[in-house]
Parts: C-alpha cells; sequence; structure tokens
C-alpha cells in the first residue's frame, strides 16, 4: 500500500527513493552479480545462452524480447537505452544484436561509473550520466531507443516520452517494456499513444514475467541474503520482486500489468 501511494502521489519522492536504492546495490554488489534490474521473461522457446550468461536467463530473456523486433537492422543501428542501470542489457545487445553503437544513459552516477569499467572491453558501447526526462543527445540520433522497466519511477512520464520521439531518427524505432496498476493502464497507454509514434505492436506480457519471477525467485533471494544488510531486506525484497510477508510464496506484481511495445517514428 505504501509503494501505491507513493508511485501515484509523491512522484518526486519515488524516484529520490528508487536513485538511493540503485546506488545502495553498486555498493552492495562486490560480487559483480547484479547486472540486470528487471523482473525477468519466461520465453516459451527458451533461448540458447552460453554459461556465463544462464545464471542471468530470465532478465537476460527480456532484453531479447524487447530487442528482437524484425522491423529493426540492428547492424546499422544506432542505439540509445535510457535507464540502462548496471548495464547487464546493454552489454547484451552489443554482443548478440551487434548494433553500431550503443549509448547506455543512466539517473545514477554509481552506476554509469560501474558501467564504464566493467563494459570497457566493448568498444560500441558508453555510459553517459543524465536525466530520462531532458535526454541530453541531440535531435534525430538515434534508429533505435531501448526502455526496459524504468519509467514507472519517473515522476513525468510524458516528458520522456517527448524526448524519445525527439532523438529518434525519421522510421526509428521506439523498444519499450514497463508495468501499471491495472486501474492506470489505460490512462498509460493513451499517454502512448499522444506520443505521436505510430505503433506497431503491443502485448501484455505480464504472465511471462511473473513465470520468469517464480523460476528465478531463489536466485533473486540468495542475492538479497548475500550482499544486503539485515534491517535492509525486507524493503530489497520487495525491490526484487518477492513477497513481503512469505519469501517462499509466488511473486506478484501488485495487481500491475506488464506490457511491450514496438513503436516507429513514422
Amino acid at each position: 500500500m505504501l509503494n501505491k501511494l507513493l508511485f501515484h502521489r509523491f512522484p518526486n519522492l519515488k524516484s529520490w527513493l528508487t536513485r538511493i536504492q540503485y546506488d545502495l546495490i553498486t555498493k552492495f554488489d562486490r560480487g559483480n552479480e547484479v547486472l540486470f534490474m528487471n523482473f525477468g521473461y519466461a520465453h516459451p522457446e527458451p533461448i540458447p545462452l552460453s554459461p556465463e550468461e544462464e545464471y542471468h536467463r530470465y532478465p537476460l530473456q527480456m532484453y531479447h524480447k524487447v530487442a528482437d523486433h524484425h522491423g529493426v537492422n540492428w547492424q546499422n543501428a544506432e542505439a540509445l537505452e535510457v535507464s540502462s542501470g548496471r548495464g547487464g542489457g546493454a552489454s547484451f545487445i552489443v554482443r548478440h544484436f551487434k548494433p553500431r553503437s550503443y549509448a547506455g544513459l543512466d539517473f545514477s552516477a554509481r552506476a554509469v561509473e560501474y558501467c564504464r569499467k566493467q563494459y570497457q572491453h566493448l568498444k560500441e558501447l558508453s555510459f553517459h550520466h543524465g536525466n530520462a526526462e531532458e535526454i541530453p543527445f541531440a535531435d534525430e540520433s538515434f534508429d533505435v531507443v531501448v526502455n526496459v522497466e524504468a519509467s514507472l519511477y519517473y515522476p513525468n512520464p510524458h516528458r520522456f516520452f517527448e524526448h524519445v520521439r525527439r532523438v529518434l531518427k525519421p522510421n526509428g524505432y521506439f523498444l519499450y517494456t514497463d508495468l501499471r496498476y491495472e486501474e492506470k493502464v489505460a490512462v498509460w497507454r493513451e499517454q502512448i499513444k499522444a506520443i505521436g509514434l505510430k505503433l506497431v505492436y503491443e502485448e501484455d506480457i505480464t504472465d511471462n514475467v511473473l513465470r520468469a519471477m517464480d523460476l528465478d525467485r531463489e536466485r533473486r533471494k540468495a542475492l538479497v541474503d548475500r550482499y544486503v544488510p539485515r534491517f535492509l531486506r525486507r524493503q530489497f525484497y520487495h525491490f526484487a520482486g518477492l513477497a513481503m510477508d512469505n519469501i517462499a510464496s509466488t511473486p506478484h506484481l501488485e495487481k500491475r500489468r506488464y506490457w511491450y511495445f514496438v513503436l516507429q517514428k513514422a
């Protein structure tokens, strides 16, 4: 209930608290195990992964779901990910989809510093500190803009959408996935329509996300137990999508729906 109150009534406070949590993850994750910040996606046909990637299967499959749209010519693309977090998704897309360049933008200076060190071997990949509601790139700079499970934390998501339209090149794609409380989905969809981009594809992937959270539950719980001080674990369990009252129970999204969208600047 408190989380929902923050989402609806205090968007700036919500954003500030989220930034603190992200910075704490960078501080706590001494083993470089937290490379993804999304709830994950259970693919009907699991994608082949390397042994090193297998540990991150479900959050990694979310990035594969988002990026694997047949209309996107990744090999010639200049791409931007807004809210790139710990950089795991950016690294995966660069290595598997081979864009010409890929820029990650994040509001956490600690996360950006971490990514610049962690992924310095990937020359196509760069990381920048900045605000999703004031994207610091020129008009028509990118063929693809990616945003994964992040806009729910933005105080003014419509400003983010305006900047996405601005920085996209003509015919460029916006690959977007996120979640909203059930009673807010209709308003959210109207906000997306108001961007002025062509809706190419949309899909409710809530069931796939819940399945991934269930299959990945033990790994997530182990990470919290390993790195987070005991007095903060309850909040981080919640942040990781684990039930507050019974960690062994089935994960839930607090009556939220998770959608995937492909939009194009026609």
